[in-house]
């Protein structure tokens, strides 16, 4: 059984914001790891993905669109 990808705009944003993974870690209170699950589309708690997305200064929305379920 392998785990569902979640598409997502993490990488694309922090590298657009010139931000390595540790300083958006740092930025939303998260561990490098969590990030690094994200940018592979890995399963996260929404919690943190909120996180990523006001340290980023960006809506959920963006960061996370919605895919077709």
């Amino acid at each position: 059984m392998s785990a569902k990808i979640i598409k997502n705009k993490v990488k694309e944003f922090r590298e657009a914001s010139a931000l390595k993974v540790a300083e958006l870690a740092k930025q939303a209170d998260l561990v490098p790891q969590t990030i690094a699950k994200m940018e592979k589309g890995l399963p996260t708690s929404r919690n943190s993905q909120l996180k990523i997305a006001k340290a980023l200064g960006k809506k959920h929305e963006e960061v996370f669109p919605l895919g077709d379920k």
